[in-house]
């Protein structure tokens, strides 16, 4: 049994949402949207990932 199992239902809601930011950043891409808003929705996206280390990590 993984360590994380506790833990499941909220490591698959957090790694949804960060598909839902990526799919978002794409479609900024795809209207042109101003660089600074596309790089903010990134930054948001680069810390997800590590948000769902650490709730993995925490059992």
């Amino acid at each position: 049994m993984p360590g994380y199992q506790e833990q499941r239902n909220g490591v698959l809601r957090r790694l949804r949402l960060i598909g839902g930011h990526v799919r978002g950043v794409q479609r900024m891409v795809e209207e042109d949207t101003y660089c600074i808003d596309i790089l903010t929705r990134i930054s948001a996206t680069h810390a997800a990932p590590r948000s769902v280390a650490l709730l993995m990590l925490d059992e």
